[in-house]
């Protein structure tokens, strides 16, 4: 919390960026690489879904990083982390 310039403690407001809300550019381009790896492997959004028990709208909105629509951290991270990981296991036993 700040105070404001008449005295009250308030929440800062900080401006969101439309696409990437406190995502860095390296966890973007690791998205971006399992993305390509999960299509080249052929495998579905639906599968990905039923394993980590992620909505697909949720895993779609991690693909077009638009992490503004998932749900605040920790919980973003951890469906990051889940997708990812889901995956590269997925890649390692196709």
């Amino acid at each position: 919390m700040v105070q404001n310039e008449t005295g009250m403690f308030v929440m800062p407001y900080k401006k969101l960026d439309n696409s990437k809300t406190d995502m860095d550019e390296e966890l973007v381009n690791k998205i971006k690489e399992i993305s390509k790896l999960r299509k080249s492997i052929s495998i579905d959004l639906k599968t990905i879904a039923s394993k980590t028990k992620i909505s697909t709208n949720q895993l779609k909105n991690i693909e077009s990083f638009k992490f503004d629509r998932l749900p605040p951290n920790p919980m973003r991270t951890a469906f990051i982390d889940q997708y990812c990981s889901e995956v590269e296991k997925l890649n390692k036993t196709s």
